[in-house]
Order: structure tokens, then C-alpha cells, then sequence
């Protein structure tokens, strides 16, 4: 994008932004939601004991070490190996408990291990936590099993434990490879030691190798991003997933360290997010669905190609999973059109718990239409194209309808398909990213 595009784009993100925004809003949900423990178990058990289609499984392990100052996940920073042993007692619970409304057994398709950071565990917590899944599910032999790492704690020994206990893809958070964004978050990655944990997760055996990268960090500029992208490609990663970064330190106070005046502006985000695209793109890459890019032969490259891509609350897969089943604290969990979201902190989800209910905060329903439009868009987001769009019409008038799109220049409309457009590319990719709640469930996460 030249600097007038990036200039239109901002302005429309911004114009958007502030009609669409709910004031008073949190990370998933709007605060008008009803959705109770009751309703997820009555949920669970409108779930056929022999269900065939294959479901997701997301496991969330929220303890760290420390905590870097641009974290937005739900943490928790502990050194008590007693304290992870205690909350894997408490997930073992709710699997029971999910276990005895679905029946157990069900197949999965796709297993996601988050944090915090899970390799944060013991080998045997590690094991044992490996153990839990088998013990309750089927994992298909093409499922996609994937875990979140530090990559200053991914030992060789690790790393090939973890190959052990099944895992293909490993996903090291590494935000940025520049030493003063680096230092400016709180984290210290040397760049030879980056290396070191790249090829050790080859020599382990992992086929999958995947990085992300945040753009709006504090100190960050184009520069200094295209120095980051040219560093991330000599690693050779398969996967590379891309997340705008905004200073959010109402929610989560320790991002008050972060002086506002070193970040980035809305403009500036935008050419950094441009900087990082053209940067994969010309060293090979692909550019799939709005916010990863990953080598040529990959197979979410292909299958986007084929208009066969899809995407859930884990990520962009190849697998079709009907139901979505999330463990731990602040996992979410999707089925039969009803999506909810455990409690934040360990010790509200312990009580719950213990007390046999399921650890629910809250959640959405959407009904037949609502699943229609997000379904609708979800495939827009990660194909670049749609045929059927007739729920997209069916968004009233207004930003974030389809009309509003096509106007903007977002999106090009024909009597035989929708498809977004290069520039509608870079503006839904931060527009989507950073949409009201209500949008997130109903569109696209």
C-alpha cells in the first residue's frame, strides 16, 4: 500500500471503529449474555454419546514464569510445581464432567494446547497431561495436534518428548526478533539461541514448525519490522502468524509499564502490517486467509487454494469439526450454536468445579441465521472468495455490511461471488481483529 492508500484505510478504520465499538465491552463477551453453567451442560447432553463427526479440543495452561509487559493472554505466574499439579486435578475433573454428559470417546480432529506457556510443565506433567486427552478422546490419526512454547524453555529433551507424546506442531511466541521492542516488552530472545530451538525442533522431528509476530509494539517502526521479517525468514519457519498488538492497560494493568507515547499509531500499524506482508510475499510465502503466512507447499496454502480452508477459535485448519470442547481456565468451548467461556481465574474455576458445576462466565447463542452470516464470513475470511453469500446480505445496513464493504472498496460483489479485494485484504485484516465482541462470535472470531 502507498502512503495515500494507507491514509484512506486508516481513516475508514477509524470511522468504523468508533461506530461499531461498544463502550463498556469485554474481550469476548458484551455483558448482555444470559448464557449459564446450566445451559453448557444442558448443551453437553444434547450431544449423541456416538457422535460421528469429529470434534476440536482446545487446552488452556495459563502459568508463566514471569509475565512480559505486552501479554494479553490469561496468565498466571507461579514457580509451586504444586500449584500446576493441583489445577491438571482440576482439569481432570472437568473432563469427567464433560465426559459424562457426551459419553467418551469422541473422536478429535484437532487437539491445541495455549497458555501462558505450556512448556512451562514438567516433562511429567507434561506426560500426564498427554494421558488425560487419550484417556477421553480418540485422536485421529490426521489430527492436527499442535501446543504453544517459549522457546527459552524448549530443551532438546523437551522437544522430542513432546514429538513423543504426539505433538506435530509447535507454535514459539516470539513477537518480535528485535532486541528494543524485545526489551521494551520485557523479553530477551537472542537470536542465536532462536536458531538453536528452530533446528532442535526439526532434529526432534516436528513437522511443523510456527512463530508469530506482533506489529504496534512499543519502539517498533518499518525499519526496524523488515529487519524482524528478513531475521524470521532466515529461521525457515513453516508458519508465520501475524496479530495487531493495542495497549490495553484498563484490562490488564501491567501493560501500564508500556509508555503510550513509544506506540505506534494507527497509520504507522498499518504500513508495519504492510511492511511484514511484502516482506513473506517476496521471500515465497503465502499469504493465507487475513492474518498467517506460510510456505508455498503448505497444506493450508493448498487448501485455500482450493476454497477448502476453514477456521475456528484455534486457528486456520484443514479439519471440518462440528463441535468445539475447551478445558481450563478462560477456554471456550462451541456446540450446537451455543458459545461460552470458563472463568478467567483459576480459583473461581476450581470452586465451580468442586462444587460439580461446569466452570462457565458466560457466553453467546446464536441462532440459525447468526450461524448462517458468521459461517458465511469465516469462509470469506479464509478463502478470499464466496459464492453463496446470501447471509452476507443479510447484515443490516451499515458499517460492517456487505454493501458498506463494497462501497469502501473492500470487497468486489457479482451476481456469482463475493471476493475481498488487495486492499480489503489489509483493511479486514485489522478492522475484523479489532471489532466488537458481539462481532467476534457472530463473524469472525
Amino acid at each position: 500500500m502507498n502512503n495515500t492508500v494507507v491514509g484512506a484505510a486508516t481513516q475508514l478504520i477509524t470511522s468504523t471503529a468508533r461506530q461499531r465499538r461498544q463502550p463498556a465491552a469485554e474481550p469476548y463477551f458484551s455483558g448482555a449474555s444470559a448464557v449459564t453453567s446450566a445451559d453448557y451442560a444442558a448443551a453437553l447432553s444434547r450431544q449423541p454419546h456416538t457422535a460421528s463427526a469429529a470434534a476440536a479440543v482446545y487446552l488452556h495452561l495459563p502459568f508463566c514464569p514471569s509475565r512480559c509487559l505486552s501479554c494479553d493472554h490469561n496468565t498466571s505466574v507461579s514457580h509451586d510445581p504444586a500449584t500446576i499439579d493441583r489445577y491438571l486435578d482440576s482439569l481432570e475433573r472437568e473432563f469427567g464432567m464433560v465426559m459424562d454428559r457426551i459419553g467418551s470417546r469422541r473422536r478429535v480432529a484437532q487437539l491445541h494446547v495455549g497458555g501462558g506457556t505450556p512448556n512451562y510443565l514438567s516433562e511429567r506433567q507434561l506426560v500426564r497431561l498427554a494421558a488425560l486427552v487419550e484417556a477421553h478422546f480418540d485422536l485421529l490419526p490426521e489430527a492436527e495436534i499442535s501446543i504453544e512454547a517459549n522457546p527459552s524453555r524448549a530443551t532438546p529433551a523437551q522437544l522430542e518428548l513432546l514429538v513423543g507424546l504426539g505433538f506435530k506442531t509447535i507454535h514459539f511466541e516470539l513477537r518480535d526478533l528485535d532486541t528494543a521492542v524485545q526489551r521494551g516488552i520485557g523479553r530477551a530472545h537472542s537470536p542465536a539461541m532462536i536458531r538453536d530451538v528452530f533446528d532442535n525442533a526439526r532434529a526432534a522431528g516436528l513437522r511443523t514448525i510456527a512463530m508469530d509476530l506482533l506489529y504496534g509494539l512499543p519502539g517498533q517502526s518499518q525499519s526496524s519490522i523488515r529487519q524482524t521479517v528478513a531475521e524470521a525468514i532466515a529461521l525457515q519457519p513453516d508458519r508465520v502468524a501475524c496479530y495487531s498488538y493495542s495497549r490495553r492497560a484498563e484490562s490488564f494493568q501491567h501493560q501500564r509499564a508500556i509508555d503510550p507515547d513509544t506506540m505506534p499509531s494507527l497509520g504507522d500499524k498499518l504500513a508495519l502490517f504492510n511492511a511484514i506482508a511484502e516482506g513473506f510475499e517476496e521471500a515465497g510465502y503465502v499469504w493465507v486467509g487475513l492474518d498467517s503466512f506460510v510456505r508455498s507447499d503448505d497444506t493450508l496454502a493448498v487448501a485455500q487454494q482450493e476454497g477448502q480452508l476453514r477456521r475456528n477459535w484455534i486457528g486456520y485448519t484443514l479439519q471440518e469439526t462440528k463441535d468445539l470442547f475447551g478445558f481450563g481456565t478462560s477456554a471456550i468451548s462451541e456446540l450446537d450454536g451455543l458459545c461460552v467461556q470458563n472463568h478467567l481465574e483459576i480459583a473461581q474455576w476450581q470452586q465451580a468445579l468442586s462444587a460439580g458445576e461446569f466452570p462457565v462466565r458466560g457466553g453467546v447463542r446464536l441462532d440459525a441465521r447468526e450461524q448462517r452470516r458468521r459461517d458465511a464470513m469465516t469462509q470469506l475470511m479464509c478463502n478470499m472468495s464466496l459464492r453463496d453469500y446470501a447471509a452476507l446480505r443479510e447484515i443490516p445496513e451499515g458499517p460492517g455490511s456487505l454493501a458498506d464493504y463494497e462501497q469502501n472498496g473492500l470487497v468486489r460483489v457479482t451476481n456469482e461471488s463475493v471476493t475481498v479485494t488487495p486492499q480489503g485484504r489489509f483493511v479486514l485484516h485489522h478492522l475484523w481483529s479489532d471489532s466488537s465482541p458481539r462481532h467476534r462470535w457472530d463473524g469472525v472470531w
